[in-house]
């Protein structure tokens, strides 16, 4: 009976910190975040000139993991830059060890929009000048939340989620 009860004196506070930290969990996902208003999030999709900055990624195997470094998206007109890492199952293996993940520059892409329900966007991206052909699919929201799934030909597809900003000046 005695060592019962040592054993849940030793349990609760553990349990409080697995409940605090769950909470501030929740929490810091949403303090990044710009809240874009459904204006600005239309502008930005029209003007082929914003970032989609990753939070979170997940691969297809495998658990969730949260970023906590720049990785991005880049959209700036005529040219797309990928920042962005790949944790999952590769066909073929990359000669430079450096194009592990997604990290380039393209100035050879197909942009096609989709205007959704709720005022969200289906944003299509094809780069042509790569070896292996990369489709970024972007569903953005009209808050500016946005989901990314990357596909390519030699590896399983990877999903993203973060959020649209406006770009620096």
């Amino acid at each position: 009976m005695i060592g019962l009860m040592i054993v849940q004196k030793k349990i609760k506070p553990m349990i409080r910190i697995l409940i605090i930290s769950a909470f501030a969990t929740l929490f810091l996902d949403n303090v990044n975040a710009q809240n874009l208003t459904t204006a600005q999030v239309d502008s930005l999709i029209n003007s082929k000139h914003y970032t989609f900055k990753a939070e979170r990624m997940e691969p297809q195997r495998g658990r969730q993991r949260y970023l906590t470094s720049e990785y991005f998206l880049r959209i700036s007109g005529d040219s797309l830059i990928s920042a962005l890492p790949y944790f999952g199952r590769a066909y073929t293996a990359p000669i430079n060890p450096e194009d592990a993940g997604y990290d380039f520059t393209s100035t050879n892409f197909t942009y096609n929009v989709v205007p959704k329900k709720k005022g969200s966007y289906q944003i299509t991206i094809n780069t042509k000048d790569k070896i292996n052909t990369v489709t970024f699919a972007l569903t953005v929201f009209n808050n500016g939340k946005a989901d990314l799934q990357v596909t390519s030909i030699n590896r399983e597809a990877i999903s993203y989620s973060g959020y649209l900003k406006t770009p620096k000046k």
